[in-house]
């Protein structure tokens, strides 16, 4: 399934009535209208109540809402204006208080409210309505007016690049992180980005910093921890052939590369003293000198500097220059918070993350079997349901994904030391086993007929444990002959031991497969001294970045 760009803001009506709905439906195309199934052709929800039921369940697929004000419903589903309003007011202005429970729940979904801000003064909340800035007031009834609060809403969020979307979740604090970022994406200014490892630097600073710079040259990456430390200056800079041991060509550097465009530095604590006075001078002059060359050559480079831990530690350690790290800029300096501190974000990154999954080509395969099983339309979605199962949705368009109420709450209250990217990596895993459980039920016979999989809790705890751990076995492996745990493998040289444990952990699970076929039940036999514990072993073999498909094509 090829990946599909977001390109016109998906709104949920809530409105008593139908003409609003009737009227966008009818006029502006340039939207989409969220079709609240089973409600049907009106595309429109008739009260709060069943607005939030809703969005519980499908707020990723809403980007604004469009909530009207007066609501002429049985008094059974209006929410509470205040304690001393009258049935008449509460009718009157339960915009209001359905705007208060869409903010207490998902404080960064856009609201359209259908009414001046004028009209709510005999109303208290009104001041603070007009104070969130993630709320649009629409003054009458010009269409035209309604499109601006619309396209303001959409531009607000950034929602129309389905990835970030991602990324943003609903936390207040990355709503933060999201108007910073569109400031210091400006002009040529160098920017820190700072948060912990697996929190999203790089993407953001892709996607969030470069694409909306509008600088027309490349986004270049210098990741600091795959290079030696004697080559970084050349990694940098550019060489002359000649200029080092090994140098048998000239080696146009990352600034040069990146000239007109970002040049992204991850992991820039790591830079050698010796090298930062040069980085210094290059964003001083913005000119660079190849390795082994008289000259210097000119660049026009938006440095983006990221660091795992805060530079300013750096610098009181000694580890840093003061001097580069002023001339980054302090002042630009962005913090990413881990995903510990977003508990909000969890349920709708959790989410996204399994639409995600279901597009990775080694999962599409088993999705495709599974759908087709089930007697879904090929390329159908899958949908992640969090705790007690609701019916199966009549249109048995999509497939459910259910993870039980327990099974949740070990994610929960899981720390996510590897932040957002651990949590995408879980949720991969959890998609994959899960379609390759109900595959292989297909295989055998079963007669599998609803389009719900439920997640096995027991996968959840081998997923946040750790999974395999290596342990040695002298048993030979009897359809190979020799013992399967004495394989080669290289020491390469890495910036932390971390990473040099991680590289030989790869290479050792890559030969393992390759010496037993691909038998996942012998790799477990000989790490684990159980062939069934084939799930543990395929697990680790995903977290290291290892791929059946790609490793049978080779």
């Amino acid at each position: 399934m090829a990946k599909k760009e977001l390109t016109k803001p998906r709104v949920l009506v809530v409105d008593d009535g139908t003409t609003y709905a009737e009227i966008i439906a009818a006029r502006m195309p340039e939207v989409v209208l969220v079709d609240p199934s089973p409600l049907g052709a009106e595309h429109r929800i008739p009260d709060g109540k069943e607005a939030l039921d809703y969005l519980a369940g499908h707020r990723h697929q809403v980007d604004i809402v469009l909530l009207d004000m007066h609501f002429d419903v049985p008094e059974d589903r209006l929410f509470t204006l205040d304690d001393a309003a009258s049935l008449r007011k509460t009718r009157r202005f339960q915009g209001v208080a359905i705007h208060r429970e869409i903010r207490a729940r998902y404080p960064a979904l856009p609201v359209v409210l259908l009414t001046s801000i004028q009209d709510l003064a005999p109303v208290e909340a009104a001041g603070d309505l007009a104070a969130q800035s993630m709320t649009y007031f629409l003054d009458g009834d010009d269409l035209d007016a309604l499109r601006i609060r619309i396209n303001a809403a959409w531009q607000e969020t950034g929602a129309e690049k389905e990835g970030a979307r991602v990324l943003w979740g609903e936390d207040p604090s990355m709503r933060a992180v999201r108007r910073r970022l569109a400031v210091v994406a400006r002009g040529r200014m160098p920017v820190i980005l700072e948060g912990e490892t697996g929190t999203g630097k790089s993407f953001l600073a892709e996607h969030a910093i470069h694409r909306e710079s509008g600088r027309p040259g490349p986004f270049v990456v210098c990741d600091l921890a795959t290079v030696p430390f004697d080559l970084i200056p050349a990694h940098l800079f550019g060489a002359l052939r000649g200029a080092y041991t090994g140098s048998v060509t000239d080696r146009k550097g990352l600034f040069e590369m990146a000239n007109q465009g970002t040049l992204f530095i991850d992991e820039v604590q790591n830079i050698p003293k010796e090298v930062q006075k040069q980085l210094l001078q290059a964003l001083q002059e913005h000119r660079i000198r190849p390795l082994g060359s008289a000259r210097e050559v000119a660049v026009d480079v938006k440095v983006i500097a990221a660091s795992n831990r805060p530079l300013d530690a750096a610098v009181a350690s000694g580890q840093f220059r003061s001097d580069l790290y002023m001339r980054l800029s302090p002042a630009r300096r962005v913090c990413i918070p881990p995903l510990r501190e977003r508990a909000s974000d969890l349920r709708f990154l959790a989410g996204r993350f399994v639409e995600r999954a279901v597009r990775d080509p080694d999962v599409e395969e088993l999705m495709k079997r599974v759908t087709e099983a089930v007697g879904l339309p090929d390329g159908a979605p899958m949908e992640l349901i969090i705790g007690r199962p609701k019916s199966l949705s009549k249109t048995r368009d999509r497939l459910e994904l259910l993870l039980p109420e327990p099974a949740w709450q070990m994610l929960a209250a899981h720390k996510w030391p590897g932040n957002t990217r651990e949590l995408e990596n879980v949720m991969q895993n959890i998609v994959t086993f899960t379609l390759i459980g109900a595959v292989d039920a297909i295989r055998d016979g079963m007669d599998i007929r609803t389009a719900r999989l439920q997640v096995d809790p027991g996968l959840i705890g081998e997923l946040l444990s750790g999974s395999a751990i290596l342990v040695e076995s002298d048993v030979p492996s009897p359809s190979r002959g020799r013992s399967a745990r004495n394989v080669d493998v290289e020491i390469n040289p890495s910036s932390t031991l971390n990473g040099v444990s991680s590289d030989v952990e790869k290479q050792y699970f890559l030969k393992l497969f390759q010496r037993t076929e691909g038998d996942f039940g012998e790799m477990a036999r000989i790490l684990l001294g159980d062939r069934e514990k084939s799930r543990a072993v395929r697990l680790r073999f995903n977290q290291l970045g290892l791929k059946v498909r790609e490793i049978s094509r080779g």
